[in-house]
């Protein structure tokens, strides 16, 4: 067939077309996509040929032709001003390329108004699961998963999750860890260099654990921490940093941090300018980051982000959900926080004559 211009116009195969070729009625072509008969095995299996060689896809309300699933997900991440692009592309990609070695498509969500959009796609069968990213300390995406009428795992650790399953680090343990990591070395004075301050002002999950359970431990074990103050990311003065905390009295060892990498990169330029060397004179760990692939003028200690991890296993206990009817409302796994040491810390008690802070 033509169209008006000319050019040839595609027709794309129909149910009837698939019936005609297999040799059923098309009402026996909609019971097996649907599954609201039982259809015998031969004869499904036939339509299912049918439909491969046409090529014909059946609509998003239908049961699909692999496995009795439309095998597709849909993924939770509002965009939002302030938000950190590196980490939040880098989750999107895993979490699709997870999906995509399980045979599913991903169906992206973006709009701030993400109860209404996950609810749109669960309550018209488009999708067969939901998974959450960027989850703030309080999320209503995870508190009202019991809408959705579809299961749904978090990448995160919100409050209320009664109803949708969690996957994450442990962040707490985290911001235990750091402090007595550094503590087990000597430091009795460390600065902290905070994340972005949009971050905390969303309520950002991660960053609220890692920084409560920071400031708990260094407490509890008579360590001195001074802390920055708000960071932005487009106007941060590393130089005013490095001389007000860093050469302050107070002379900290060590430094955590939990901003990105061109902040960072902007502190330890600022640091080698003043003449403070790393580690000899202050040891740098940093926490809830990514630097592994990124550009950093030094090798920096690290307890990274697992993406890859966690999406990993998001996606696997979405299928369990899914293929196999698991009931995963509720389930909780936070993995411990893993060291990767590059060489940015020292023992202050192996240091013979100190820094020159």
């Amino acid at each position: 067939m033509k169209r008006f211009d000319g050019s040839l116009e595609v027709k794309m195969p129909g149910i009837k077309d698939v019936a005609q070729l297999a040799n059923v009625s098309v009402s026996t072509v909609s019971y097996v996509f649907s599954g609201k008969r039982t259809i015998s095995p031969k004869t499904a299996e036939k339509v299912r040929q049918a439909a491969d060689r046409l090529g014909y896809i059946p609509d998003a309300s239908a049961q699909g032709l692999r496995g009795g699933h439309n095998r597709i997900l849909a993924l939770s991440g509002p965009i939002h001003d302030g938000m950190n692009q590196d980490q939040y592309n880098t989750y999107f990609l895993e979490t699709a390329k997870r999906a995509k070695d399980a045979g599913y498509d991903v169906l992206m969500l973006t709009s701030e108004d993400a109860v209404f959009d996950i609810q749109r796609v669960t309550g018209s069968n488009l999708v067969e699961g939901v998974i959450l990213l960027d989850l703030k300390h309080h999320d209503l995406r995870a508190a009202l998963a019991n809408k959705y009428n579809k299961p749904c795992v978090a990448i995160g650790y919100p409050m209320e999750h009664q109803d949708c399953a969690c996957i994450d680090i442990n962040f707490t343990k985290m911001g235990q860890k750091a402090a007595r990591t550094l503590y087990d070395l000597g430091h009795r004075s460390i600065a902290f260099l905070r994340g972005p301050e949009d971050g905390y002002k969303r309520g950002a999950g991660y960053m609220i654990l890692f920084y409560r359970a920071l400031f708990q431990e260094t407490e509890r074990l008579g360590i001195k921490l001074v802390e920055s103050g708000p960071v932005d990311y487009n106007n941060f003065d590393a130089d005013q940093f490095t001389q007000t905390i860093l050469r302050s009295p107070a002379h900290p060892t060590a430094l955590i941090n939990q901003s990105g990498s061109d902040v960072l990169n902007a502190v330890l330029d600022s640091m080698e300018n003043a003449g403070i060397s790393v580690p000899n004179d202050c040891s740098i760990l940093s926490c809830g980051t990514t630097l592994e692939k990124k550009l950093i003028r030094l090798p920096i200690s690290e307890m990274p982000l697992t993406p890859s991890r966690l999406c990993t296993e998001a996606v696997h206990l979405l299928r369990e959900a899914i293929e196999k009817k698991r009931d995963i409302r509720g389930l909780v796994r936070l993995f411990p926080p893993e060291l990767v040491d590059r060489g940015s810390l020292a023992n202050m008690r192996s240091l013979q004559n100190g820094g020159s802070i």
